[in-house]
This record gives structure tokens, C-alpha cells and sequence, in this order.
């Protein structure tokens, strides 16, 4: 009783654990987004240039700080000199040093910092929308290889379906040759157009496979192995197309990444024109320095004592500085203002890189609109058509069955009914690809 409990339970922990294994294999679409955005090199690449980008833009902030620098020196000299007491040349040594410290800051300089400031920042955050358009084109990328997939699927259970058919229709016509009732020629037609679907199938799994694989680079996994995907079920008639184009276009101008990013370029261009202007403007700075220096062999100046050490020297030997002064331009061979020049032709440049983003925006919207509509309506016309050859095929195979057809028109059919269900199967998946991409472009993340 006891064996047959741990036999029981050791039977319950593998089937679970053989579940667990396949639920963890079972890649969804957001699962194959989520792992895209976390591992694909392109995307961390770009995140890498908005850290750059964030960190200059914090730079931009520092620079309204003060310069601040230290300096010590100790020299030793031994030749020729000029003795300051005598003022006679004699040959000597020496030993001499100073400490110092200094510092500078910028007052006014026509706000080319502030300028500096405010184009990082739009700089910056244009690098986050370029980020988001990356992830963007992936999130499209993988939707279009995941649905390639299921398509796949679905047309390799159809030609599965339909080597069955031909398959079993071999066995009856063999059965009916070895009786007499039907020609041996009945029996070869039905076996090459059974050699003929099986072809079809073995070209639908490769098909398959194929998709797979590419769904998998794209997702920059070393290998394919046991890799699955999640199926989920489509009720075509529930997935609606969604608002008008304008409506749609009307959301996407406000938030797209690709429309902000040329937005934030304008800015930050504009940015950089006015700092290149604030070159004209004179620059007031405050400057400041304190230092001390001591001689080796020194006297002290009341006394006349050599012994005059040197932190005595640098206590009384104290200098301090305090400067404002004014820096004017005047001329610089032009180069100031063919700077501006380059500077407003790359602003009316990216003026029109933004309308074009907005255009390109725009009819892609209404492309893939109209791609939805006619989809929708071809889905409808070959659900209509796989109807209409379903009871042909059936009406045929019935008539083939009792002697009233040949296999010729048996086979077509049959082969009529493949090409409707494939038919099918192709506008049913663009459908819902195009509405996808319609749902995301109103800013809605892609679920299936």
C-alpha cells in the first residue's frame, strides 16, 4: 500500500513538473516583446545613448558652476642668477615654491548656458523617444513574425487535413480496383494527387519551421529547441477596425515617439541657434586667486634672521586677487555668424524632417486602414468560398464514391477546397495583423 502511495505521488510530481516545463516553454506575445526589450542588443545600444545623452544633459547643469583649482610648486635652480640685494651675478643655488588656489566664474555670457541647458534636455529627451521608436519597430516586427507563425499553423493543419483525405481515398479506390468496380487508372490519379499533398504538407512543416526560426532571431535566442508558441483563439467578427483614419491620426500626432522625437530636435536645434547668437553678447567674469610663496634661503625682513621658516614665508607672503572684467568680441573673421548660418539651415532642415514624419505618419495610417477594410471584406468573401466548396467537395466525394465522377474532377474539387480554406486562412491573419497595427498606433500595446 505504501509502495503504491510513492509510486502514485512520484507519477503526480512528473506530470506536473512535465506541465510546468511546457507552460515555461510557451512563449506569448507579450513574453516575446518583454524578452526583446530586456535582451536585443539594438535596444541597448540605444539606451546606452540616452544614458549619454542624460548624462551630458546633467553636465549642462554643472557648468554654471564656478571653476575652482589648486596649485604647489617647488623649484630647484643652480647656475648663474641675479642676487636682488647686490644686484650682482653670482653662481648659487636655489630652492623656491609657491601654493595657490584659484577660481573663475562666469557671469553673463548672452545665456549661452541657459541656452546650452535647454538643448541637452530636448536632446535628451529626443533620445528617449528615438528608444521608444526602436521598441516600437520591434514590438511590429515580432507581431508580424508571431502571426507568420500561427498562420503557418493553421495552413499546415489544412494541408494535413487534406492529406488525410487523399490518403483515405487511395485505400477506397485500392479496395475497389482489387474488386473489379473501378479502373486501375482511377487508383493512380488518386495516388499522385495524395504524393501531391503530402508534398504540400511536407512544404507547410518547412514552412513552419522556417517561421519559427525567424521568430526566434528576431528574438536572439541561441537556438530554437522546443520553443512553442502560444495559440490563441480568433473570432474574427469580434475583432472591429478600429474608429476613422482621422481619429486615429488625431491620437497618433499627439504620441507617437517618431513625431515627438522631430518635435524635440526642432527644439533643441532652436536651442543652439540662440546659444550660437549669445557668441555676440561680451562675457562678464569674476575671477579670483590667493596664493603664498617661501625662498630656501630667505631672511626674515624685520629681524634679518635666517631662520625663517616656511610656513612663516607663506603666512607673510599672502597674496589674494579678486577680478571682474569683461571679455567684448569684436571680429572673428566671420566665423560667428557662418555658424549661425549652418545653424538655421539645419533648423529649417529639421522643420521639414518634422513635417515629413507627420506625412510618412499619416499615410501609413491610412494605408494600413484600408489594408484592415480590404482584408475584412476578402476574409468575408473566402469564408464565403470555402462554404460554397465544402459542399462541392462534399457533393463530389459522394458522386466519386458510388462511380458518377472521375478522379479528375474529384481532385479538383478537392483542390479547390485547399486553395478556399488557405485563402482563408491568409485574409484572416492579415486582418487581424492590420487591426493590431491600427490599435497601436492609437497607442494601445499589442495583445493577442
Amino acid at each position: 500500500m505504501k509502495k503504491s502511495l510513492i509510486f502514485a505521488g512520484i507519477l503526480i510530481l512528473s506530470f506536473f513538473t512535465g506541465f510546468a516545463q511546457n507552460v515555461e516553454n510557451v512563449w506569448t506575445l507579450e513574453k516575446c516583446i518583454e524578452h526583446a526589450n530586456k535582451n536585443n542588443l539594438s535596444i541597448k545600444i540605444s539606451e546606452l545613448q540616452a544614458d549619454y545623452a542624460r548624462k551630458t544633459y546633467q553636465q549642462s547643469y554643472f557648468n554654471l558652476l564656478p571653476d575652482l583649482g589648486a596649485s604647489a610648486d617647488h623649484y630647484l635652480s643652480s647656475g648663474r642668477s641675479l642676487n636682488l640685494e647686490s644686484y650682482e651675478w653670482e653662481n648659487r643655488k636655489k630652492q623656491q615654491g609657491s601654493l595657490g588656489i584659484g577660481s573663475d566664474l562666469t557671469l553673463f555670457s548672452g545665456l549661452q548656458n541657459y541656452n546650452s541647458i535647454q538643448e541637452s534636455k530636448f536632446l535628451f529627451l529626443k533620445s528617449k523617444e528615438d528608444l521608444e521608436v526602436l521598441k516600437n519597430d520591434i514590438t511590429l516586427s515580432l507581431a508580424a513574425y508571431y502571426l507568420e507563425v500561427l498562420f503557418n499553423e493553421e495552413l499546415l493543419e489544412v494541408a494535413r487535413s487534406q492529406y488525410e483525405v487523399s490518403s483515405m481515398q487511395v485505400e477506397r479506390s485500392r479496395r475497389l480496383v482489387e474488386v473489379g468496380n473501378s479502373a486501375r487508372s482511377e487508383l493512380y490519379d488518386i495516388q499522385a494527387q495524395a504524393a501531391t499533398d503530402k508534398l504540400a504538407l511536407t512544404n507547410a512543416q518547412t514552412n513552419l519551421k522556417l517561421a519559427i526560426l525567424d521568430l526566434t532571431q528576431i528574438l536572439d535566442l541561441d537556438s530554437v529547441g522546443d520553443f512553442q508558441i502560444f495559440k490563441p483563439e480568433f473570432v474574427v467578427e469580434d475583432i472591429d477596425i478600429p474608429a476613422s483614419v482621422t481619429d486615429i491620426y488625431t491620437l497618433a500626432k499627439e504620441n507617437r515617439p517618431e513625431v515627438k522625437s522631430a518635435e524635440y530636435q526642432v527644439l533643441a536645434q532652436k536651442k543652439s541657434l540662440a546659444q550660437l547668437r549669445g557668441e555676440k553678447s561680451p562675457k562678464v567674469y569674476l575671477g579670483g586667486i590667493y596664493y603664498s610663496r617661501y625662498l630656501k634661503d630667505a631672511v626674515h625682513p624685520l629681524s634679518g634672521s635666517p631662520e625663517y621658516s616656511y610656513a612663516d614665508q607663506l603666512k607673510d607672503n599672502r597674496y589674494g586677487q579678486l577680478t571682474v572684467g569683461v571679455d567684448i568680441p569684436i571680429f572673428n573673421k566671420f566665423q560667428t555668424q557662418t555658424n549661425i548660418s549652418h545653424s538655421k539651415i539645419l533648423l529649417e532642415e529639421y522643420h521639414l524632417k518634422l513635417d515629413q514624419s507627420i506625412q510618412i505618419l499619416y499615410k501609413k495610417i491610412q494605408q494600413a486602414y484600408a489594408d484592415a477594410i480590404g482584408a475584412f471584406e476578402k476574409y468575408h468573401s473566402a469564408s464565403e468560398a470555402v462554404k460554397s466548396n465544402e459542399e462541392a467537395f462534399n457533393y463530389a466525394r459522394q458522386r466519386f464514391d458510388v462511380g458518377l465522377v472521375n478522379s479528375v474532377d474529384f481532385n479538383i474539387a478537392k483542390n479547390n477546397l485547399t486553395k478556399a480554406k488557405s485563402d482563408l486562412v491568409q485574409a484572416k491573419f492579415e486582418y487581424i495583423f492590420k487591426v493590431k497595427i491600427l490599435e497601436f498606433y492609437q497607442g494601445k500595446p499589442i495583445k493577442l
